[in-house]
């Protein structure tokens, strides 16, 4: 199995990426690059993995997948993806990923508005997008 990664997800993953940069620095940077592609892997080889919850008060079948479960620590990380299981546009079973948002965040409105909109973006991960200090 894989992944896709909505519009909206790359653009949520870009954002907080290019905010862990500039708050963190580059070290964070590369740590929570990999915790996030890692979870997207996890979630991609296994959209009913343990750990994934079940958030189908949002829409039918949509699950989200804390990534501190990648990190492998509490506190790890900060963000969840919210994602549905689906044939993908390669015509693969795998993960397709709504969006990727803060732990704190309210995602009803925000998953709402991804279901409506599923087109997979250009890119498999938009982790190599984010403009690094030189």
């Amino acid at each position: 199995m894989s992944y896709e990664l909505t519009m909206a997800a790359e653009r949520d993953i870009e954002e907080i990426l290019t905010t862990t940069l500039t708050v963190f620095g580059e070290i964070q940077l590369d740590s929570y690059t990999e915790i996030i592609d890692k979870g997207l892997d996890l979630v991609g080889a296994d959209p009913n993995r343990a750990g994934s919850s079940d958030r189908s008060e949002l829409a039918a079948g949509v699950r989200s997948f804390h990534l501190e479960l990648a990190a492998g620590r509490s506190g790890g990380g900060a963000h969840c993806l919210y994602y549905i299981a689906g044939t993908l546009s390669n015509g693969s079973d795998g993960a397709i990923v709504l969006r990727a948002l803060r732990e704190r965040m309210e995602p009803k409105n925000r998953i709402a508005r991804s279901l409506g909109t599923k087109q997979p973006s250009r890119r498999r991960s938009a982790t190599a997008s984010v403009k690094r200090k030189s």
